[in-house]
């Protein structure tokens, strides 16, 4: 007190520097917030019934979509183990049928492809991560893990050429299934299954596109915490049941059972509500390009609304980097992330 009655001016100065600082942002704000794509949107009619995409399988050449289809149906029928392919594929190729497989909609919480194998057993990946660099179609088979194979923890055995040793062995452990292990994949489809009728249930008739989705966004961001244990987890992982447990539930729509979520795993239950909702859905996968120096691999949720494609940050995980948006114009998601080039996003 005894600063302010001797130097009134300069209190007076800085609170009125105070005040011009908070009007402006305020301003800017206020700019921002009326230049952003979701104030932008209008609340539609949507359209009735379930829109089924098929913005993946439907890119897949005919040869690709062979693949695709056996490769579909072993992982509908729990039919584990290795899988021969009618058509061998490069990497590329093989990229774009599981990616398919992964990301069309399906919840394959309990199943994935991996170990692409060359005819004569020879594991593509063993000296390289990165698929892309394969150019030779010879990839020719691939291991079907389920969660539910007795043999699930079975551990491959390689040369130091990168040949699958044991190959005859992983088969054996992964075409059985456990009576307990197929139960726990159809409770966790039932309760799933549950959760997303009643979401929907909840949706007022009366809301059109634009309500609908900050519904499902309001819904997530109560019901559903980050997985943010996943990435740290992984490191530690010594078997295939742990690689279910702790990463691939929470990347698919049984994060819902869990209540956590890893951004795919938001997105995919994004993409999911909206097209039930009757609005065409499909996520988005690229990298996220902050700076040369820091990028991860991320995920929007790309909705047909307003009849144009809106990306949506499912999880709001970015919301720093976006200014707390979660509507997005094309362009302005392709400033922030760069999309996966072995499928079209345009």
């Amino acid at each position: 007190m005894t600063f302010i009655r001797k130097h009134p001016r300069a209190v007076f100065i800085v609170g009125l520097v105070v005040l011009v600082l908070g009007l402006l942002a305020w301003w800017q704000r206020q700019a921002t917030l009326s230049n952003a794509t979701a104030t932008k949107l209008e609340d539609e009619p949507r359209k009735s019934g379930k829109a089924v995409s098929d913005f993946y399988s439907g890119q897949l050449t005919v040869k690709e979509k062979e693949n695709y289809d056996l490769m579909k149906e072993r992982l509908d029928e729990l039919s584990g183990g290795v899988v021969e392919f009618p058509e061998p594929m490069n990497g590329e190729e093989y990229l774009r049928v599981t990616g398919a497989l992964e990301d069309e909609g399906y919840n394959y919480f309990y199943g994935f492809y991996d170990i692409p194998m060359t005819e004569d057993n020879m594991y593509v990946k063993y000296k390289t991560s990165d698929l892309t660099t394969v150019s030779d179609k010879i990839i020719s088979k691939a291991i079907l893990f389920l969660s539910c194979a007795e043999g699930i923890n079975e551990a491959g055995e390689y040369s130091e050429e990168g040949e699958v040793l044991n190959l005859d062995e992983i088969q054996k452990g992964l075409s059985v299934n456990s009576k307990q292990g197929k139960a726990a994949i159809e409770d966790m489809d039932s309760k799933t299954e549950g959760i997303l009728e009643e979401i929907l249930d909840n949706l007022p008739d009366d809301y059109g596109e634009k309500k609908a989705v900050d519904y499902f966004l309001s819904w997530l961001d109560e019901h559903i915490s980050p997985a943010s244990h996943v990435g740290e987890d992984a490191l530690n992982f010594s078997s295939m049941d742990e690689v279910f447990e702790g990463v691939y539930i929470y990347n698919n729509l049984s994060a819902l059972v869990k209540e956590k979520a890893t951004a795919l795993g938001s997105a995919k239950i994004l993409s999911e509500l909206c097209s039930r909702a009757g609005m065409e859905s499909h996520i988005v996968l690229g990298v996220w390009e902050k700076n040369r120096i820091s990028q991860e691999g991320y995920v929007f949720c790309a909705v047909e609304m307003n009849g144009q494609t809106i990306y949506v940050d499912a999880s709001g995980e970015k919301g720093m980097d976006l200014g707390e948006q979660r509507y997005l114009t094309e362009k302005e998601a392709m400033n922030h992330m760069k999309f996966v080039e072995y499928f079209d996003y345009q």
